[in-house]
């Protein structure tokens, strides 16, 4: 009897240490870029993790879940920076995987081609990358760094304990037929999308949808035919309503993407036929077909491809005590017009583990330690996300609109003059500048809320010191800008502003994301 109590004590310690052990176990639903980034981040810092996602391995050659999604994303440096943490050689041949873009090249309706840099020089990029190519790499690391990932669960139901110690409990049905119950007794982290089933499957997050009238198309530009296109350059041809935009890939193709109306007389919805196809394409893109190995395959293209959704997701909460928390678009999906959507993902990446690793690190750490590292990462992220996502609406319309209007080009000019400027460029960067290099952990860094706020009030004295200039030249401009005036309206409307928010714009660069 002795001898049976003994290991019955002893049976239930073991079962006592393995509790533990699992309350230190971080689950993630959804290994697309950010659930994988996280794991692959998690593990580094000494965590255990499993990572459960719907769909079939995407490395076997599946294209399950594709249709309607970017082949091609961007990064900044940014979402760059959140990856310093991340081993060297990892970063190093993550970016490796894209093609550096250097600034826009702008294709007029009156044929004109105008180029508009980024940043101050070409020190200063973004990189264009394979959504497909980027996952494959990602989910690679994360399987390195020793995560588990299952592949074919599908998230149908979540069921939240009524008591601190008892696990969170996910269903899944199968790939093959069949259901899986886990026991999750760490905290669930939902970073399975937009549309997300964790999210659904908790009354407590709140989402709200906000789904443009517009939608998209991709179309390839193919190597053969765009030998002569910057292949360093965002490619856009602005027409008023609808724009075509083009991204270089490694191989020297160009990823095209037509943003339209989704219905209308002049609409996706209208455009029912190849014939249809090729009569709009005439009409708005003559310039852009030779690109498109012609208007026959452009034509075939456009109308056989999938039609993507674009809109704006924004949740509140953005945890459900120490148990749930969603991360990238499962918390915020914003429009792709200022490239932003994965960058964002990444930077919540970096500052949930921020988070976790100083108030609960790996083996240690209580309940109530957990739930403030959930809160201060939630804190601290939603009011960025929440500015990229205006201003991605924003940069929807100056894509479509603006980079075709010869007012809007000439006041450009005159902010990348006034970036340039020796003495004054130093202590002002134009927003694009401060919402795609901005970022990291340096004291004073700028993040998308700073973004915002700054470049409203710096985009108002732009428009003045342009009054009266109507080139788009830089020598133009450089020569046309009043600097002392510039340095009095600075000093008036936004050095001030930079103070009380507290930003340096000296950390706005490549930095470590070189």
């Amino acid at each position: 009897m002795a001898e049976m109590a003994a290991r019955d004590r002893k049976h239930q310690e073991l079962g006592d240490a393995l509790v533990e052990r699992r309350r230190h176990e971080v689950t993630i639903v959804g290994a697309g870029l950010v659930g994988s980034l996280l794991a692959v981040v998690l593990r580094s810092r000494g965590y255990r993790v499993t990572v459960y996602e719907g769909r079939r391995d995407p490395r076997e050659g599946t294209q399950e879940n594709s249709a309607g999604r970017s082949i091609n994303l961007v990064a900044t440096a940014r979402g760059l920076k959140a990856l310093s943490t991340l081993p060297p050689d990892v970063a190093t041949r993550l970016k490796a995987l894209g093609t550096k873009v250097y600034g826009r090249v702008i294709h007029t309706s009156e044929g004109e081609i105008l180029a508009q840099k980024y940043g101050k020089n070409d020190n200063e990029y973004n990189i264009s990358l394979s959504r497909s190519k980027l996952n494959d790499f990602l989910l690679g690391e994360a399987e390195r760094a020793g995560a588990s990932i299952k592949f074919g669960h599908r998230l149908v139901n979540v069921k939240l304990p009524a008591d601190s110690e008892s696990p969170t409990q996910l269903e899944f049905t199968m790939g093959g037929g069949g259901t899986c119950l886990t026991a999750c007794f760490g905290p669930v982290i939902g970073s399975d999308g937009a549309g997300s089933a964790l999210r659904r499957a908790v009354p407590a997050f709140e989402a709200s949808s906000d789904i443009l009238a517009a939608g998209y198309k991709e179309v390839l530009l193919p190597a053969h035919c765009s030998q002569t296109l910057d292949q360093f350059g965002l490619h856009i041809w602005p027409r008023g309503d609808h724009f075509l935009m083009g991204l270089a890939n490694k191989d020297g193709s160009f990823t095209g993407t037509l943003y339209l109306a989704n219905e209308g007389d002049l609409s996706f919805s209208s455009l029912n036929s190849e014939e249809k196809w090729r009569q709009f394409l005439n009409e708005h893109y003559a310039d852009a077909l030779p690109y498109m190995d012609g208007v026959d395959k452009a034509a075939e293209q456009l109308y056989n491809n999938p039609l993507g959704m674009l809109g704006t997701v924004k949740v509140a909460p953005w945890r459900v005590g120490n148990r749930i928390a969603v991360i990238g678009d499962a918390a915020h999906a914003v429009v792709p017009f200022f490239g932003q959507g994965m960058n964002c993902g990444f930077e919540d990446v970096d500052c949930l583990a921020q988070e976790l690793s100083t108030r609960w690190p790996p083996k240690d750490g209580t309940p109530q330690k957990l739930e403030q590292a959930l809160e201060s990462y939630s804190l601290r992220r939603k009011p960025n996300a929440d500015a990229i996502a205006q201003m991605a609406l924003e940069n929807y319309v100056e894509m479509m609109r603006s980079t075709g209007d010869p007012v809007f080009r000439s006041r450009k000019a005159i902010e990348a003059a006034l970036e340039r400027d020796g003495e004054l460029g130093a202590s002002f960067r134009s927003r694009y500048a401060m919402v795609c290099y901005g970022g990291g952990r340096q004291k004073g860094a700028v993040g998308y809320a700073h973004a915002l706020r700054l470049g409203e009030a710096q985009w108002g004295v732009v428009c003045d010191l342009a009054e009266g200039f109507s080139g788009s030249d830089s020598q133009e401009a450089d020569a046309f800008l009043d600097r002392k005036r510039a340095a009095q309206l600075l000093e008036e409307r936004v050095w001030p502003l930079q103070k009380q928010l507290g930003v340096d714009l000296a950390t706005v660069g490549i930095g470590s994301a070189s």
